[in-house]
């Protein structure tokens, strides 16, 4: 009876997502589909949250943006930080924070106020554009013809700087090329096995500092770089966006469930881990009889978005801690969110920060689920 419960319990929790996502998906700041379009003439004073194959946005958008999609593109106006994950993104607009992406190919056209940090295959900063600060990049290939005001830290196989850098370049890199109108106004400092090649007309203004990689070839000491720098980042804006669409679907949920497990955290947990023993062991239970095998896979699909949306259930509770005032949860949500995944990052501490976090998020889930079945059964 209990784990029956249990499987009602939480296929009940992904039509109520589906219920409540048909209706906030067609609000302005939230928008899917296969081309998502802001046209140039359109402004939207809100953030924006967009996931479809075709992303192009050439509009003014007055608050930050989160993108998921194939070809991104974005030409027109932010006045926020851009955080997007696709195949091929180009920014050639302006963005008046800073931009965080991930993707296969990204090209920076246009002036970003703040820094960029980007994790791709390809990275192009082309000529006439601006990154107010800082460039981190992991790569197998950078092309740098526009201009970066502060610093440079890569981990890329090939590196090449036409334009100008403000600062100081760091990072690994296999081959270093700096052309006849690029130049480094402070320190080169980087590790890798060929020494900078310097066309006539480039300048490197400070020292350069070359450190041989030990015990490595020159195919494979950059690869952990520009993989680790790709991953940190890749997985930052995932887990990002995905708490950010979360918050957007489910905000009196969000607060309601962290309202009462910080009431009771020793008992959120204890049910988040018992939840964790018990469904499992209810879907190898079910999986054993052949009549209980397609509940048994509904139920693990249903626990796998169970798992996957723990953690920012976990991130809204942490959030609604330091900001306990605040009555604005995308700001509630972003703050718990960006602390948890810095600190999944952490070697040793990562992980218990981790089993914590999903706990706990299992705990408010299915706490929260139970009071939705018993109002829903009242009326």
């Amino acid at each position: 009876m209990k784990y029956i419960k249990m499987i009602t319990l939480s296929l009940g929790l992904v039509v109520l997502s589906a219920f409540v996502f048909v209706g906030i998906a067609n609000a302005q700041s939230f928008k899917t589909g296969d081309t998502i379009t802001v046209p140039a003439n359109e402004t939207i004073d809100s953030m924006l949250f967009a996931a479809g194959s075709n992303i192009d946005i050439a509009g003014i958008v007055n608050g930050d943006v989160y993108c998921a999609g194939q070809i991104i593109t974005i030409s027109g106006t932010v006045n926020g930080d851009v955080f997007c994950a696709g195949q091929t993104i180009s920014v050639s607009g302006k963005v008046d924070g800073s931009v965080r992406l991930a993707g296969q190919s990204v090209t920076l056209g246009g002036a970003i106020g703040n820094s960029a940090t980007v994790g791709t295959q390809n990275l192009t900063v082309e000529s006439g554009s601006v990154i107010g600060r800082d460039l981190l990049g992991g790569s197998q290939n950078i092309i740098l013809n526009g201009q970066v005001m502060r610093d440079v830290v890569s981990g890329s196989r090939n590196l090449v700087i036409n334009g100008k850098v403000g600062r100081n370049v760091k990072g690994g890199v296999e081959t270093l090329s700096i052309g006849s109108t690029g130049s480094i106004v402070g320190n080169l400092d980087y590790i890798g096995n060929n020494d900078p090649s310097v066309s006539v007309g480039g300048k490197i203004t400070g020292t350069v500092t070359r450190t041989a990689p030990k015990k490595q070839t020159n195919a494979n000491y950059v690869a952990p770089i520009a993989f680790t720098i790709s991953w940190l980042i890749y997985s930052f804006i995932a887990m990002i966006v995905l708490a950010l669409i979360i918050v957007g679907l489910f905000p009196r949920i969000l607060e309601e469930s962290a309202s009462k497990a910080l009431k009771l955290p020793g008992k959120t947990a204890l049910v988040g881990l018992v939840g964790a023993i018990v469904v499992p062991a209810a879907i190898v239970m079910l999986l054993i009889t052949v009549v209980g095998i397609p509940v048994a896979i509904l139920t693990l699909l249903t626990w796998f978005v169970v798992m996957i949306i723990s953690s920012p259930f976990a991130s809204y509770a942490l959030g609604r801690i330091i900001l306990k005032d605040s009555k604005q949860p995308v700001w509630i949500m972003l703050s718990g969110a960006s602390i948890l995944a810095v600190t999944y990052f952490i070697p040793f501490v990562g992980f218990f920060t981790m089993l914590a976090a999903y706990l706990f998020g299992v705990g408010m889930i299915l706490t929260q689920g139970k009071q939705l079945l018993l109002r829903t059964s009242v009326k």
